[in-house]
């Protein structure tokens, strides 16, 4: 059994103390093998028992991207990134396959729009998501600053949140929420609006999605102190 997991730790807006606590409930309450991880620093102390490949954006962002391994051997992907630090692509060595394991943060851009930052993320990862396929295996997961929910919400009045999922399911990504739940759950609880989004995703090839035996949000107490977003977790056997 392989345990996935996507978080946003929304590190910058917190302090010492809510950090170090969410990186204690990752560790100890959630457990996963691999983490799909934005907005976070991972502590130096992490790489006793973790492989980390982390990413920071830079510039007034002193925070980025990470995927962690509980034990398995990880190496970063290398790809033409528009985006740095919101992007982090790795393979990661499991007993019976390589997975490509992608950590992916829809951050707005200087407009004020995640659309356009996920389409060029999803337009730089075309060569690796659709050109070897047939050759691998993905997991793709992160805070997407989006939702199909937003079209129906605002009459469209935006550019489309649900072009880009229709991008990700023409490379053959299975979205592993709606999948499992059948529906968008609720991933994020902003503090302007009592709607229910779903910012937060993995997406699965489909040999993948085959064999998620369970889909978890972590919408439990406490975790709100820790996070404006809500941990995703997949299990695959």
């Amino acid at each position: 059994m392989i345990s996935i997991v996507t978080w946003n730790m929304d590190y910058w807006k917190r302090n010492k103390e809510q950090r170090q606590a969410a990186w204690t409930y990752l560790t100890e309450e959630i457990r996963p093998d691999i983490s799909l991880l934005q907005e976070c620093v991972p502590p130096p102390d992490m790489t006793k028992e973790y492989n980390i490949i982390y990413r920071e954006i830079g510039g007034t962002r002193n925070w980025g991207s990470a995927v962690l391994t509980r034990g398995y051997p990880i190496k970063e992907v290398e790809f033409e990134n528009s985006h740095p630090g919101c992007v982090v692509a790795t393979e990661v060595e499991l007993p019976d396959i390589t997975l490509t394991a992608i950590s992916v943060y829809g951050m707005l851009c200087k407009n004020n729009y995640a659309t356009t930052t996920m389409h060029r993320i999803l337009s730089d990862l075309t060569p690796l998501l659709h050109g070897q396929r047939s050759s691998r295996t993905f997991i793709m997961g992160g805070d997407y600053n989006l939702s199909p929910q937003w079209d129906e919400r605002y009459k469209h009045r935006d550019p489309s949140h649900q072009l880009v999922f229709d991008r990700i399911e023409d490379l053959k990504l299975v979205n592993c929420t709606l999948q499992y739940f059948g529906k968008l759950v609720q991933t994020n609880h902003h503090a302007r609006s009592n709607y229910p989004w779903q910012n937060d995703y993995l997406h699965a090839s489909k040999k993948l999605a085959a064999k998620m035996v369970s889909c978890k949000v972590f919408d439990v107490e406490g975790i709100r102190e820790l996070s404006d977003h809500d941990p995703v977790i997949s299990n695959f056997f």
